[in-house]
């Protein structure tokens, strides 16, 4: 397997023609362009043989075959007595013509480091059009540092110019894909120390949770096994939210609920299960799930191979696309949960900053390539992709209600997550009912010390000094420095806490 040079170092050797160039012509020697016309032909020739040519080493061999020629042809001294300004000078019209071509110099050489799918990310171009245009400056202002200057600080200002491009396009990189995911997230993040050994009043809780849907009754199972008090507030007069149930007449009626996904392996709710010691068994059972398509039953294995083959047999001209589109599916998939041991779920972009540090976001692409383009493209991008025959790609968005759009508006990794989902892993159905679920919840909080109260709708989150008190139930209140809000957003901040605590700009949004 070929190795291949860094970029960081990459770079380095591209100036190698130019340090001769300048070290040599300083001391008055017409050599100093022909042995870096030599050195920058020896860097360039392998490019050519790979056809991997870079715009900077072209450049550079322009530049000394005019010299050489405009030195020993013609006899002009300029390049030699100017070396520094003329030299900087085709180095800035080389970064500005890359700019203007939209092929910025430093994309083709940091290339050498990522990963294809890193080429097309709108943010990777924006930071190499950055570099560039910094070092486009650099070359500039050393350009004219050497046409003003005749000290013997010239070669000084300009290496220390030349060292600054280098930490900037070492560390730019790493920092500003951080800055841009967490930028909101640092105005609105917190940090408040709850002591759960502390005694409390009746009314005082470590944490409160406003709505018992099953994110809520989640929450509160995962913090009360962790021994904090507790305490979950619910307006109806059940617990599950969407997924709670109903009888009529002897049969059982979901509110919402009827296929739940996440139960495989690395699956959010089967981390969630283990972490709370219920069984999978007791809670959940496989589902089926039968399609009407074109007026004809397709009743869809839960083997995946099995509906490969199902559809391969539906559309055989689509046989090999088909294969290869649930191939790239299931990795991408498995990338998306590969990290989900640490804390159960995918962490959103913010969070890995937080959690992991800067690195780890710069390096998602490279660890998650699969995964990572099915984020940058539309659903119907990707079944457009793999398939011609739009009935096919129609069956395929049998299940696109779960995510309640359309495939050319959806990310494919929606789509991935949220429906694509269940014809690789399957799902599951609550057994006896969606409120089975909800009530295991519900039991494992009030084990550990919590309280879920029904029928008791908050009517105000209570804030003093910009930090949360508690909240207000009729003629109740509960006091705790933590407030989890299980429900509508707009209701939660517009109506709840009340826009006098936001500015206008996050109101609006």
């Amino acid at each position: 397997m070929e190795r291949r040079v860094s970029g960081q170092i990459y770079i380095l050797i591209s100036f190698i023609p130019w340090i001769f160039y300048w070290i040599i012509c300083s001391l008055g020697n017409g050599l100093g362009v022909v042995i870096a016309l030599v050195a920058s032909l020896i860097i360039t020739a392998p490019q050519i043989y790979r056809k991997t040519i870079n715009l900077m080493d072209i450049a550079t061999v322009l530049y000394f075959t005019i010299a050489a020629t405009g030195v020993f042809i013609f006899n002009l001294d300029i390049f030699i007595e100017n070396s520094g300004f003329l030299g900087y000078s085709a180095l800035f019209l080389m970064a500005l013509f890359s700019l203007v071509i939209k092929q910025p110099f430093t994309f083709q050489v940091s290339k050498r480091d990522y990963p294809e799918i890193y080429w097309r990310d709108r943010l990777f171009i924006a930071i190499n059009n950055i570099i560039t245009g910094v070092w486009a400056m650099i070359f500039l202002a050393n350009a004219t540092i050497f046409l003003l200057l005749t000290t013997s600080f010239t070669i000084l200002f300009s290496n220390i110019l030349i060292a600054l491009g280098i930490v900037f396009s070492i560390v730019f990189p790493l920092k500003i894909p951080a800055q841009f995911a967490s930028k909101e997230f640092k105005r609105y993040d917190w940090n408040i120390r709850v002591d759960p050994q502390k005694s409390k009043e009746e009314n005082e809780y470590d944490i409160i949770i406003v709505g018992a849907g099953v994110g809520g009754l989640t929450c509160g199972a995962l913090l009360s096994k962790r021994g904090y008090r507790v305490l979950v507030l619910e307006q109806h007069d059940k617990v599950g939210g969407y997924c709670s149930s109903f009888a009529r007449r002897g049969f059982v009626f979901n509110s919402g609920v009827e296929d739940v996904s996440g139960l495989w392996e690395k699956g959010p709710i089967n981390y969630l299960l283990k972490e709370l010691g219920l069984r999978k068994e007791d809670l959940f059972v496989k589902n089926t799930r039968r399609i009407i398509f074109k007026g004809k039953a397709i009743d869809v294995p839960n083997d995946p191979n099995q509906f490969i083959k199902l559809l391969s047999e539906m559309f055989p001209e689509e046989g090999k696309n088909i294969a290869a589109f649930f191939n790239e599916a299931r990795k991408a998939y498995e990338e998306c949960y590969q990290d989900t041991h640490h804390y159960g779920v995918p962490l959103p972009s913010e969070l890995i900053v937080k959690v992991y540090g800067e690195k780890k976001l710069l390096d998602y692409p490279k660890e998650h390539p699969h995964f990572y383009d099915w984020m940058n493209k539309t659903f119907k991008q990707k079944l457009d992709k793999y398939f011609e025959n739009e009935d096919l790609k129609t069956l395929l968005c049998a299940l696109i209600g779960y995510v309640g759009s359309e495939p050319e508006k959806i990310s494919a990794a929606s789509a991935l997550t949220a429906s694509i989902s269940y014809f690789l892993y399957g799902g599951y159905y609550p057994r006896g009912g969606a409120q089975n679920f909800a009530e295991a919840l519900r039991g494992f909080i009030e084990a550990h010390g919590g309280r879920v109260l029904l029928r008791h709708r908050v009517d105000k989150i209570l804030v003093e000094d910009g930090r949360v008190v508690g909240v207000k139930c009729g003629d109740k209140f509960f006091k705790a420095p933590i407030i989890v809000a299980n429900a509508n957003a707009k209701t939660v901040f517009l109506e709840l806490v009340g826009e006098e605590h936001f500015d206008r700009e996050f109101i609006e949004y």
